[in-house]
């Protein structure tokens, strides 16, 4: 990755953790975390309703990683 493509990524999430570390950010997260089933199995006998909730779950899970520090990703 090249030095203007981490600046951008920097920046961005500097962006999520500002707005996520935000009283009404925290509130917001914790929703989606409850409404995207992060926690829970995403399996479903329909593939569509089992696409569907993975790609809610992946949001968040996305979310959650732009608001760690780089070196606790693993």
């Amino acid at each position: 990755m090249d030095k203007k493509q981490e600046e951008i990524i920097k920046e961005l999430r500097q962006s999520y953790q500002i707005v996520f570390s935000s009283k009404e950010g925290e509130i917001v997260l914790k929703d989606l975390e409850k409404r995207t089933g992060i926690y829970t199995s995403t399996f479903d006998k329909d593939p569509y309703v089992s696409a569907n909730l993975e790609g809610m779950r992946a949001v968040t899970l996305f979310i959650k990683s732009m608001l760690m520090k780089p070196q606790e990703k693993k």
